[in-house]
């Protein structure tokens, strides 16, 4: 277990996360060996890319399906498919063949994946003069694809675990598995923040925070890039979640203050960690479809970011210039609109190669243009150098004996434990005692697919547990710690809420019949467009089907298992406990029996806000201060942050260091005691939140949460928790794009606020025991301004500077 995150990290530095014990662990740089050597293959991507023929640049630049090479009836390789690719210079190859069972299997092996790829490998090889192709893989939970692997919570729970340890670490199983594959490309991680609930990739985000989810960035992208044989993927550039009316893929609507405050810190923090490759997004900003922006992947990726890796679409997004945007009539017309206005290295095209012969026609008329194609060819060329595809066409060979290991199983399941989150437990129902008498039941209560949701073995995902070979239910974690005796299994409930006569009147009985029914509901498996929903409020009949069971007097413990929060009606005026289990994937079961029966004490914490009105359900918790509700001031289930345990932790003690700063490179330290006042061993998350009450340069959030540290204290024990704030903590991205990123502070009062729940009143009295104030005051140093200046993350100090900014000269 692993606390707290060191920002600002070069390229080639380590991080260091100090354990929950106290003994630190050093992680080091991800790009490791192919860091030192950057030079060295630069100067040989660019000598190949020199002898490289307008052909054999447009096919290094297409990237096909892997199931647009399979023999379906057979499931074998079409050779003859694959050599026709390879006489165009074809650079990639991507997905899994198993999008259902076939033959009874659910995916390839680590070895059989291998075989594969050798092959396409070696045909690719024999027929383009040497170039190996690269081959991806949306490993976007562990080794998602590859059967046998262990896979991991999703991004959701990681971020409600509040441990970048842990993700560090599951990232770096994830690249060792995808790498024992053969797979040297992880389409991952997510880097978008959550904004509107609805949205079917919700479940993908680490968090509605921009700052929790860069925290998780730098620690995922250093695992997945650990092992020196895998790219990390940064995606979706940018501002995917933005979606208003939760529909996957909408048009979104974002200033460019939001854009670089909200969207672009997290992948800041992977470009700043070494993330080798980006993918963008499918949808259009302010109208403008990103793979045709020159604004946001020239300007804001490559100009203002620094971004020099490869650059890659999302699945058939040039020709949706066509058949989704609608902004080009012909798919040359798209090919020509993406390659001449962006930096875009390679289209996911992804079932034929007719994207050579449309670019070929693009370069027939603007012939100016082979110059960009020739950068793009270098950096995908670079990446393959940097893996050592040129040398080892089919790495991790010496993984294969590892996948799905012990300790694996043990990092997912301590995942899974640390991101569950209980957020009701009234009078103490939880935990209960193991001879207790509890009835079982719900859709979800026997089915690992449930747990695990889309991207498990498929990309839809699946309902069941056979295909999951370290999948544990909740029955079956009830199982192995009660024994079967111990409980009562029954359910008739359907995940769209329908249940027969007769079956609901078996677990009525059930439930009449036992003190304790364990419910346990929510949503089936999905992702992206298959997902969309136009409400929040789960099925009706799952809401009736608690409340019949409440009707019992029985006392109802309500077990959630879903990739977004679904509105709950009158679910928790009927439940006694809830537990959100999110999707804690294969070990989910084990470790949500763990809790209930107290084996475990819960840690996880709301990594975004539950809703509980329909209206208000895309507001997070750091929403503008002038975003009002008609009633109870935006009143939510779940706020951010939330999360009980079995133990009591009390706040005491916040001190400030100094109450003013009178420098950009001033820091102000606070400092809070936490102590364990319960019976027993907890972890607890310490937040730290800044209000800025008064902003001249935009209108203020409610707060942001700009520290954390998760610590665990044995009963009776207390400790004093420091966090460091400079002016960069406070300040912002100055709204323009394509001028480098510039962040500004402002001479103004501040007002730190510790724990989630903490109300400070900051426009009356100040008055709450964690809640101080700090200004900012510079007017001393150099000249006079009420806002400051960062550039680079150098702060500007000098009059000659400040003067400058006054008078236009310098940008910031």
């Amino acid at each position: 277990m692993w606390t707290s995150w060191i920002a600002a990290c070069s390229l080639a530095a380590a991080v260091t996360y100090p354990s929950l014990t106290g003994a630190a662990v050093t992680y080091p740089s991800l790009a490791g060996a192919a860091t030192d050597t950057t030079d060295v293959h630069d100067a040989r991507a660019q000598a190949i890319v020199d002898k490289f023929t307008t052909t054999q640049l447009l096919g290094q630049m297409t990237q096909i399906d892997i199931n647009d090479v399979m023999n379906v009836t057979t499931q074998t390789l079409n050779e003859d498919a694959v050599r026709a690719y390879a006489k165009q210079h074809v650079g990639s190859y991507f997905n899994s063949f198993f999008a259902g069972s076939r033959g009874g299997k659910y995916g390839w092996t680590a070895t059989e994946f291998r075989g594969v790829i050798k092959r396409v490998q070696e045909i690719a090889m024999e027929e383009n003069g040497g170039h190996p192709i690269i081959y991806g893989l949306d490993s976007v939970h562990g080794a998602n694809y590859v059967d046998g692997a262990v896979m991991f919570p999703q991004q959701i729970n990681m971020g409600a675990s509040f441990n970048p340890g842990l993700v560090y670490q599951a990232g770096r199983i994830t690249a060792r598995d995808t790498a024992a594959a053969g797979i040297s490309w992880i389409f991952g991680p997510i880097m978008e923040i959550s904004y509107n609930p609805l949205w079917a990739r919700t479940f993908e985000t680490f968090s509605e925070d921009p700052y929790m989810t860069s925290v998780m960035a730098d620690a995922i992208v250093r695992g997945l890039q650990s092992y020196n044989q895998t790219a990390a993927c940064m995606k979706h550039f940018i501002g995917y979640s933005k979606t208003d009316k939760g529909h996957d893929r909408d048009n979104t609507i974002i200033s460019d203050y939001d854009l670089l405050n909200y969207h672009l810190p997290p992948f800041k923090a992977a470009v700043d960690a070494g993330v080798m490759t980006a993918m963008e997004t499918y949808t259009s900003i302010n109208g403008q479809p990103v793979i045709a922006s020159s604004r946001i992947l020239n300007d804001l990726l490559r100009s203002d970011l620094g971004f020099d890796g490869l650059l890659v679409t999302d699945y058939a997004e040039i020709n949706n210039l066509r058949d989704w945007h609608r902004v080009a009539k012909t798919y040359e017309d798209a090919v020509a609109l993406s390659l001449m206005h962006t930096s875009t290295d390679m289209s996911m095209v992804p079932n034929d190669a007719d994207f050579i012969g449309h670019a070929q026609k693009m370069l027939e008329k603007h012939p100016e243009q082979e110059a960009r194609l020739r950068a793009s060819v270098k950096r995908i060329v670079k990446t393959k150098l940097q893996l050592g595809l040129y040398e080892n066409p089919v790495p991790g060979k010496e993984y294969i004996s590892m996948v799905g290991n012990d300790d694996d199983v043990h990092v997912a399941l301590t995942m899974a434990r640390e991101s569950i989150v209980l957020l009701k437990n009234a009078d103490n129902v939880l935990p209960l005692p193991k001879k207790a008498s509890v009835f079982l039941t719900g859709h979800s209560a026997d089915d690992v697919g449930n747990q695990c949701g889309g991207w498990s073995k498929s990309w839809q995902g699946y309902s069941g547990n056979v295909m999951f070979p370290h999948g544990v239910s909740v029955r079956q974690g009830f199982e192995g710690l009660v024994g079967n005796s111990s409980f009562t299994y029954f359910n008739g409930l359907q995940v769209n809420g329908s249940i027969s006569d007769a079956d609901l009147a078996t677990a009525v009985k059930h439930a009449s019949e036992h003190q304790y029914t364990v419910a346990v509901i929510g949503e089936g498996s999905y992702t992206e467009k298959p997902g969309d929903i136009d409400n929040l409020e789960l099925p009706a009949g799952q809401v009736r089907y608690i409340e019949a069971l409440r009707a019992t007097n029985t006392t109802v413990i309500v077990v959630l298992f879903g990739g977004r929060p679904r509105l709950l009606g009158s679910i928790p005026a009927n439940s006694m406990a809830i537990i959100n289990g999110m999707l804690a994937c294969e070990l989910g079961g084990q470790a949500m029996a763990e809790i209930i029966y107290g084996e475990v004490n819960p840690s996880g914490r709301m990594p975004i806000t539950y809703p509980k009105d329909p209206a208000n359900v895309a507001i997070p918790y750091n929403h503008l201060v002038t975003t009002r509700c008609a009633s109870d001031n935006c009143r939510m289930e779940f706020e951010f942050g939330a999360g009980l345990s079995y133990t009591q932790f009390n706040y005491s003690g916040l001190s400030l260091d100094t109450t003013r700063l009178t420098s950009a490179s001033a820091t102000v330290t606070a400092k809070v005691t936490v102590a364990n006042t319960g019976n027993r061993a907890g972890n607890e998350t310490v937040m730290l939140f800044v209000i800025q009450p008064f902003r001249s340069i935009s209108v203020p959030e409610m707060k942001l949460l700009k520290k954390f540290k998760k610590i665990e204290l044995q009963a009776g024990e207390s400790m004093d928790v420091s966090f460091t704030l400079t002016t960069d903590d406070v300040s912002v991205y100055d709204p323009q794009i394509g001028k480098g990123l510039k962040r500004v502070f402002e001479d103004s009062d501040y007002v730190v606020a510790i724990k989630p729940d903490t109300w400070c009143d900051v426009y009356n009295n100040i008055t709450h025991p964690l809640c101080a104030q700090f200004s900012i005051d510079t007017s001393g140093a150099a000249a006079a301004t009420p806002v400051q200046a960062i550039v680079d993350g150098a702060p500007i100090t000098t009059s000659d500077e400040v003067a400058a900014v006054n008078s236009g000269e310098l940008q910031v």
